[in-house]
């Protein structure tokens, strides 16, 4: 029950910096038109207008990988493990040893990241997976609670399955 808590907490917090939402809920763009001003932002907001947030601080969450030689922010690992590359990846930009830092800390994990987004002109290449990039300063940090969770042995989760016989 304090884990429900702490993750509603966590992300109504998060929305603070948006003022507008879609029908959908989902967060759109900033309140404020100053481009330091961090706004959450969705990967389907971003895949649906990635021109509107062009050079904008944005804030999102996804499972960070490396795909297609690229070390990207893909909004779902379902997706990333099924291959679906279609307007699932943000690029994370920047310098190789923050890159590497950021990697070695969270990567294969669930982040929030923050960065400048920048979008990304389709030139007929890998690249073009991509909604867009994410360049540095950015902010990382796991979504993940740094409790240890106890996973149940086979036998506690196991069925009775005498009556299938």
């Amino acid at each position: 029950m304090v884990r429900f808590f702490l993750i509603l907490a966590f992300y109504a917090t998060s929305l603070a910096g948006c003022a507008d939402t879609s029908r959908s809920g989902t967060p759109q763009l900033c309140e404020s038109e100053q481009k330091e001003s961090v706004c959450r932002v969705s990967f389907r907001a971003l895949a649906a207008d990635p021109a509107s947030f062009d050079g904008r601080k944005v804030r999102i969450e996804g499972y960070l990988v490396v795909s297609a030689q690229l070390f990207v922010l893909s909004s779902s690992k379902e997706l990333f493990d099924a291959g679906v590359t279609d307007e699932v990846f943000v690029r994370i930009r920047g310098p190789f040893d923050s890159q590497r830092q950021m990697y070695d800390q969270h990567g294969y994990s669930w982040v929030s990241v923050t960065g400048t987004f920048k979008t990304k002109e389709k030139n007929g290449t890998t690249d073009d997976i991509l909604i867009g990039e994410l360049h540095l300063p950015t902010e990382v940090r796991a979504l993940q609670l740094p409790i240890p969770r106890r996973r149940e042995t086979f036998d506690e989760a196991a069925l009775d399955l005498k009556d299938l016989n």
